[in-house]
C-alpha cells in the first residue's frame, strides 16, 4: 500500500476514534500504532511480527518521552498555578483590577482583562480560567447593569489571552515537541499578548461607546482603598517576577523556575492560612490529573507522527509547498486556517500535540522562525476555542452565565475579529515575536562575558 495512503487512513482513524469519544491520547496511540503496523507489515510481510515491533516501538517513544527533562516544567507549573488557585487569589484579584479599573466605562470589562491574563499565568489553563473568573465577576457584572451576554462574552474571550503569556502550556508543548529553547519562547510571547491584551482594552472601549448601556461607569475608589487592594496579591507578584526573571536572566531553567515557583506558591499558601489539607490535596489532585492528560497526549502525538513521519508525508507536503512557488505567507495562511478549522473541534494542547509533526517540516523546509511560528500557532489556538461549534470556552461560561450558546457565540463575534486582526499582525510583522528573545539572549551572552 502506498505511504500517503497509508498517512491519511491514520489520520481519518485518529479523527474517527476521537469524534466517538475515545480519549484523544489514546486516540492518536491506537492511530499511530495503527499506521505503525500497516507499514511494517508492509515490511516484514508478517503481521505477527509487525504487531510486536509496532508495540515495541510505543514502548521505546512513551519511556523517551516520558524521560524527556523537558517535560518536568508541566508538573512543577501546574503545581504552581493550583497552590494558587487554591490559595484564595481569584477573588482577590479580581478585586484588585476592578479598584484600579472599575471607575472607567467598561471598568469591569477591563478588570475582567487584567484578571483573567494574570490568573491564567498561574494557573496555565484556559478551562480554569473561564470557570474561576467567570463564577466570581459574571454576578458583580451583572450587579452593576452590565449586559448579560456582553458579559458572559467578555470573560470567555479574555479567558484564553494568558496563553500567551509565560509560563504558557501551549508554548511549554510546543518547545518539548520541537526542540524550541522554552526561556525563548516565554520572551516571544510577552510582546504579542501586551498587543492583544491592548486590542482586547481598545475593543471593549469601542462597544462601551457605541452602546452606552451595554457597559455602565462602575464604582469609583480612592487612592488608599487602590493601594491597600494590593496587599493580597503582592506575594504572587513577587513570586511570579522571581520565577520569569530567573529563567529570563538564566540564571535557572524553566524547570528549576518551575520547582521555586511551586515551593513559593505553598509558602504564599501558608501565609494566607489556606494551607488545608483538603487544599493541598485538591491541588496535588488537580495537577497529577492534568500532567497525565498531557503526557498521554506527548506519548500518543509521538506514536502518531513517528508512523506520519515513516510515510514520508510531512516531509513531501513541505517538499511540495516549499517547490511550488508559493509565498510564504499563503502558506502560513493555508496553515492557519487549518489550525483554527480544527480548533474549533479540539481543545488547545492535543491540537498542538497533532499538527506540529505534521507542519514542522513545512517551518524548516521555509526556514521560519520557531518562535514566530509557535507564536502564530498559540495566537489560533485562541481562535479556535472560542469559535461555534464546539468553542469549549463558551460552552462553559454559558453554563456558568445560564444563557443561550448561540447568543455567547454571537457575543463573541467582536473579539473574534479582533484576535483576526491581532493574528495578521504577528504574521506579516515577524519581529514581534523575535525581537525580545534576541535581546535576552544577548544580554545573557554580555552578562556572561
Amino acid at each position: 500500500m502506498d505511504p500517503i495512503v497509508i498517512s491519511i487512513i491514520t489520520i481519518i482513524l485518529f479523527l474517527g476514534l476521537m469524534f466517538l469519544g475515545m480519549h484523544v491520547g489514546l486516540s492518536l496511540i491506537v492511530a499511530g500504532f495503527a499506521g505503525y503496523m500497516i507499514l511494517s507489515s508492509g515490511e516484514v510481510h508478517d503481521m505477527s511480527r509487525a504487531f510486536s515491533m509496532s508495540i515495541l516501538e510505543i514502548k521505546t517513544i512513551s519511556f523517551t518521552t516520558a524521560g524527556n527533562f523537558t517535560m518536568a516544567v508541566i508538573p512543577l507549573f501546574m503545581l504552581m498555578g493550583n497552590f494558587a488557585m487554591y490559595s484564595g487569589i481569584t477573588a482577590e484579584l479580581f478585586d484588585t483590577c476592578y479598584k484600579w479599573l472599575g471607575r472607567f466605562k467598561g471598568g469591569l470589562a477591563y478588570a475582567v482583562i487584567a484578571a483573567s491574563s494574570l490568573f491564567h499565568c498561574f494557573c496555565g489553563s484556559a478551562t480554569a480560567t473561564v470557570a474561576t473568573i467567570g463564577t466570581v465577576a459574571y454576578p458583580e457584572m451583572v450587579r452593576y447593569k452590565y449586559d448579560p451576554v456582553a458579559s458572559a462574552s467578555i470573560i470567555a474571550s479574555t479567558a484564553t489571552f494568558g496563553s500567551l503569556i509565560p509560563p504558557s502550556l501551549g508554548f511549554i508543548v510546543y518547545c518539548t515537541m520541537t526542540q524550541t529553547s522554552v526561556s525563548d519562547m516565554f520572551a516571544a510571547g510577552i510582546v504579542p499578548a501586551i498587543i492583544v491584551i491592548i486590542l482586547a482594552l481598545i475593543t471593549v472601549n469601542i462597544l462601551a461607546q457605541r452602546n452606552k448601556k451595554l457597559m455602565p461607569v462602575g464604582e469609583k475608589f480612592n487612592w488608599k482603598e487602590r493601594f491597600i487592594s494590593l496587599k493580597g496579591l503582592l506575594g504572587f507578584l513577587i513570586l511570579f517576577i522571581l520565577v520569569l526573571g530567573g529563567i529570563f536572566s538564566g540564571f535557572f531553567s524553566p524547570s528549576e523556575g518551575g520547582a521555586i515557583g511551586a515551593i513559593g506558591a505553598f509558602v504564599i499558601m501558608i501565609i494566607r492560612r489556606n494551607a488545608s489539607f483538603a487544599n493541598i490535596w485538591r491541588s496535588l489532585r488537580d495537577s497529577i490529573k492534568t500532567t497525565c492528560m498531557i503526557f498521554m497526549i506527548m506519548v500518543g502525538a509521538n506514536v502518531f507522527g513517528t508512523a506520519l513521519a515513516m510515510t514520508q508525508m510531512p516531509v513531501k507536503l513541505a517538499s511540495a509547498l516549499a517547490g511550488g512557488n508559493m509565498s510564504q505567507y499563503v502558506v502560513v495562511w493555508i496553515i492557519i486556517a487549518v489550525y483554527i478549522g480544527l480548533g474549533m473541534a479540539i481543545d488547545t494542547l492535543p491540537l498542538i500535540a497533532v499538527l506540529v509533526p505534521i507542519f514542522w517540516p513545512i517551518v524548516t523546509a521555509f526556514g521560519w522562525s520557531p518562535l514566530w511560528f509557535g507564536v502564530i500557532m498559540v495566537t489560533c489556538m485562541l481562535i479556535g476555542v472560542i469559535c461555534p461549534p464546539h468553542g469549549l470556552i463558551c460552552c462553559i461560561m454559558s453554563g456558568i452565565a445560564k444563557l443561550p450558546l448561540f447568543s455567547l457565540f454571537r457575543g463573541v463575534v467582536p473579539y473574534l475579529v479582533m484576535l483576526v486582526i491581532a493574528l495578521a499582525i504577528f504574521v506579516y510583522i515577524e519581529p514581534l515575536s523575535t525581537w525580545l528573545p534576541e535581546v535576552m539572549r544577548a544580554a545573557r551572552a554580555g552578562a556572561g562575558g
